[in-house]
Parts: structure tokens; sequence; C-alpha cells
């Protein structure tokens, strides 16, 4: 017979061969140990990063949840109570027969432990329903690196900071300061202002004063070059220019696009 999930040829007549049969036990797990994460995880503000977790929690109730975080949670608690049934030879969806009052870390750890979880008829089938939680919860507690993205610097290390669009704080992975993501954009688009030499394209200003909260379109900053008003060199628009213009509020009413100029170098 072959394994279900590997079609490695094994003698024994289960399910699973050991190699599979140690590698779904492991994932329930490593799914107990994400239950608590996951349940600190429901507070809408809190930081993200549930298994090297870094949170701060505001002090404005009532506190929101994360809606999809709870279903995730709901998921898991239901494939694993039915997955309990299965190894003790019950209906999977008989919940009436189904005596247990163990919570869903301690079900986890009891399914991980059945003696029958390599030999029952479906163990295949529940091995990839449990990655397939698996690989939602690591994405729910720990956001892939593509989402974030650099902020700015360290106040007091200078290392560069990556949040991501929902982040209300950041901590600095060397110093271990907790610094407002909102502040450290700000500080980032600060320094990027008051300094005359610092120049960009049209695009590169208008995201940098659009990530630190104030709103910039690109065909504004061009507007505001075609009439004359910025400071503008080879090296591109000065920043100190822009930002003058865009605290003073200076009005826009040329409507015409970008892309009907394309032999304009600074437009890119």
């Amino acid at each position: 017979m072959n394994c279900q999930n590997c079609n490695t040829i094994i003698e024994n007549g289960y399910a699973l061969c050991t190699a599979c049969e140690l590698r779904f036990a492991g994932t329930l797990l490593q799914l107990a140990r994400d239950v608590t994460p996951l349940h600190d995880s429901l507070d809408a503000t809190l930081h993200p990063g549930g298994h090297a977790p870094v949170r701060i929690q505001t002090a404005t109730p009532p506190t929101p949840i994360r809606l999809d975080v709870l279903d995730l949670i709901d998921m898991l608690d239901s494939t694993a109570r039915e997955l309990w049934r299965c190894l003790d030879g019950i209906d999977a969806l008989d919940w009436r027969r189904d005596p247990r009052t163990e919570d869903l870390k301690a079900t986890l750890i009891k399914c991980a432990g059945h003696p029958k979880l390599a030999t029952f008829g479906d163990a295949d089938l529940y091995m990839h329903v449990i990655d397939g939680i698996a690989r939602k919860v690591d994405a729910a507690l720990d956001p892939p690196e593509q989402r974030r993205r650099e902020i700015g610097t360290c106040e007091l290390c200078g290392t560069m900071l990556a949040a991501g669009a929902a982040d209300q704080w950041v901590t600095c992975p060397v110093c271990g300061r907790e610094q407002r993501a909102q502040t450290v954009k700000l500080r980032r688009l600060k320094t990027l202002c008051w300094d005359d030499s610092r120049r960009g394209s049209a695009a590169e200003i208008a995201k940098a004063f659009t990530v630190a909260g104030i709103t910039l379109k690109r065909n504004t900053v061009n507007v505001w070059r075609r009439r004359g008003k910025l400071d503008v060199t080879l090296e591109g628009i000065a920043y100190s220019s822009v930002y003058r213009l865009a605290i003073s509020g200076e009005p826009v009413d040329e409507p015409p696009s970008d892309k009907a100029r394309p032999s304009e170098g600074l437009d890119e």
C-alpha cells in the first residue's frame, strides 16, 4: 500500500507513512502553539507579528476586533473537533456524540498524539486541510515582508524601519525603541524637505508626501513645475520647494494629464 500523501510504499497498511505522520502531528502541535497569539491578534489595535509579538494597545475603548482572525479561529476549531471525532470513529458531522469539553489548544494536542492519526481513511484529506489552515494562520500572525515597506529611520540608532499600511506603531529591530509609524514617516519627509540638495521626480516626491500622510498627486507637482513655482535642475525637483507650496495650500486649476507630455523627462 502507498502513503496517501507522498505515495511512498508502506507495508503496515497505514494511510500515511512515518514521515507524513510526523509532519501531520507537528503541524497540529504548531497550531496548538499558535492558538494564544491568534486570540491576542483579535485586537485590531495590536501590532501584527504574533510569533514575535510587539504589541501596543491604545487607550480608546471599545477595542475593535479583526473579523478575519475570528473566522480563522472558528475554522480551526471546527476542523480540529471534526478530526477528533473521525479519530474516535464517530461521524465527523455528529456533534451531539462529542462529549468532550477540551478547549481548542487541548483538542489539537490530543489529535497530534492520537494512535489512529496515520491509520484512519481520510488522513490525507485532513492533512491537506490542516496544512491550508496553518498557512493562513502564519499569514495572519506574521504578515509577509512584501506587505511592509520602509518608512524612515529610528530616532535613536538610525536603523531603517519598515511597517505595513495599517501599522500604528513600529519597533526598531536593533535598539528596541517603539515609535509611532506616522511620526517616523513625517520625520523622514522633514529630512527630505529641509535639505535643499534633496531632489527627485514628480512621482517620487508625490509618493514621499502621500506616504507621510500629506496627499499630493504627481500631476499637481507637474503643474507647479510648469508654472515655474518650483526649484528645478537637471537632478530633479527640490523637495523643499514642493513642501513650501504644499503647506501653503497653493491652488491647482490646470487639469491636463501628464500622459499628454511624454517629452518632459521630469514627469517620469
